[in-house]
This record gives structure tokens, sequence and C-alpha cells, in this order.
């Protein structure tokens, strides 16, 4: 109305930048060590029927995808930032051009903008979740590949039994899921489904199982009868 009267004059809104065109689809990647996403998250673990909460810090190649650094910590602060980092450019012995981090205010102190040096700093865009998708992707998969976080144990050596099962189980279930490049890229979990032998090929890795139990047989009764008294002293 009040443009028809000539009170107001209507300016079409200015299109989108080149960021917001990039994180409508997909976040803007160039290649491997040019910009790292970084974010905590809160992880408990239990022990003997007691929560602990940890903040865990998590910086991610954005184009690689790779975890690049990590920080285990009373809370999400600087401290954790700057270790986080620190451990990144350790693992790929390198800095970033570019890190990303949210709005948090322990994200944009001092102590980090110091500590980052030639690195860029660069914070998400409000109300853009995908903007740090890459990292939040990465503490997704941390909560489905490992093991509840439980321990109980009521003496040392059954402590150190349950930090190496833990261990154990989160190793064995990231390199199930590994690709094998001797196997055309496959994973381990992968060959395992996939594998659909016919009844034939039952058949003859059985009776190829069957001999080679025959012979270890064999072998075994040799052994003993080798140790008999008797028999040794003839």
């Amino acid at each position: 109305i009040l443009e028809v009267h000539g009170l107001r004059r209507g300016r079409k809104r200015p299109g989108r930048s080149p960021d917001e065109k990039a994180l409508r689809d997909a976040f803007e990647t160039f290649f491997p060590n040019a910009q790292w996403v970084g974010d905590g998250t809160s992880i408990s673990v239990d022990v003997w029927g007691v929560r602990y909460t940890f903040n865990v810090e998590l910086m991610v190649d954005a184009d690689a995808a790779a975890w690049v650094g990590a920080e285990v910590s009373r809370e999400e602060d600087s401290k954790a930032v700057v270790a986080t980092f620190r451990d990144g450019v350790t693992t790929t012995t390198a800095a970033p051009l570019a890190l990303l981090l949210d709005n948090r205010s322990c994200n944009s102190t001092d102590e980090v903008r110091e500590a980052l040096g030639d690195t860029l700093l660069l914070h998400s865009t409000l109300g853009r979740p995908q903007n740090d998708g890459h990292v939040e992707g990465a503490f997704g998969l941390f909560a489905q590949k490992a093991p509840p976080l439980a321990i109980t144990a009521h003496h040392p050596r059954e402590l150190a039994r349950e930090v190496l099962r833990l261990a154990v189980t989160t190793f064995a279930r990231v390199l199930n899921h590994r690709p094998r490049p001797d196997r055309g890229g496959r994973s381990r979990v992968q060959l395992y489904q996939e594998s659909a032998p016919t009844p034939e090929e039952k058949a003859r890795a059985r009776a190829a199982l069957a001999e080679r139990l025959r012979v270890q047989r064999l072998a075994a009764q040799t052994r003993r009868a080798r140790l008999d008294p008797v028999v040794r002293k003839a």
C-alpha cells in the first residue's frame, strides 16, 4: 500500500551469499587439511554405579572426515579447544588453513586465537546446524560403534580388565567396518554379510576341514606314542 502511494520504495532482498548457497545442500570443502570443524559433547562413564560426565572435544577434517584431534576434559572451555587443536597438529604434522567452531564464548578467547597462529578462526552460522555436521556426525558414529561405557569392578585387576574390554570392543567394531584394499575396498563386515556359499562349496569345505582334523589327530597320536615310557626305553 505504501508503495502504491509513493510513500515507500520496496527493495528486493539481496541474493544469498556464496556461503549460504553452499550450506543449502552441502558444506563447501576444498581438500584435506584446508579446514577442520571442532566441537565438544558430554559423554558419561559409569564406574561402580557412579556416573562421571566429561567433555569430549573433537576436531574433524571437513574434506576427509578424518578425526584429527581429540581431548577429554572436565568441561568445554578454551583449554580443551587449544589442546584438541594441538593434538590435531601433532597427528597431521600441519595446522589447517581454517578452523570452524560454534559461537560459544570459549571459542573466541585470546587464548584460542593465539594457539591457532596463522589458522583462520571461523564461526558457524547461527541457525544452521549443518555448519558443524562433520563433527556432530562423528559424535553420532562414536555413539553407534562404542560399547556402553560402564565399568563394574571391585579390584584393580578387574578394573584393568574392564578397561581392556572396552578398548578391544571399540577397536574391533572400528576395524570390522574399515575398507580393505586387498579385498576390493570391502570391509570385514561386508565380506561376512555378502557371503553366500553354495551347498557344494560348504560340502567341499567341510570335507577339507575334516581331513585336516584327521591328520591332526594322527599327528597327536604319534606324539603321545613317542612319549610313552615303554616305547622310549625300547
